[in-house]
């Protein structure tokens, strides 16, 4: 059975979660309901306040997340829109994808690089 697979498709998809930081956003919002701007702040500690600003404007923009707004008290947070929600199986293939071939490259990589993914493998969805 062969599958057809269309390439713009595919490129949609990628240029949708593209980038640095779009991933571990959508990771930090599939473990949680809501989270404030702090909130993910403080899970991705790396993140500048520019760059996160950024990229919730852009999220929000490909309709993969939600901006909600309380009244009482004035609160901001974020959630995954339906649409966000339906890259999980797609965040799972990838990394089930990666952790089978992780391994391979492993022994290449340096002790910096090394800390880094393990950094990101360690969110767990």
């Amino acid at each position: 059975m062969s599958t057809l697979i269309h390439l713009e498709n595919i490129q949609h998809t990628l240029n949708s979660i593209n980038g640095k930081w779009r991933i571990p956003l959508l990771t930090v919002l599939f473990q949680q309901d809501r989270a404030r701007y702090s909130t993910l702040q403080q899970q991705l500690p790396k993140i500048g306040s520019k760059m996160l600003t950024s990229e919730l404007k852009a999220l929000e923009q490909l309709h993969l997340i939600e901006r909600i707004i309380t009244e009482t008290p004035v609160l901001i947070e974020y959630k995954l829109s339906e649409k966000g929600r339906s890259l999980l199986p797609v965040l799972e293939a990838l990394a089930q994808w990666g952790e089978r071939e992780r391994p391979r490259k492993a022994a290449k990589l340096t002790q910096q690089n090394k800390h880094e993914i393990n950094h990101f493998l360690t969110i767990s969805i």
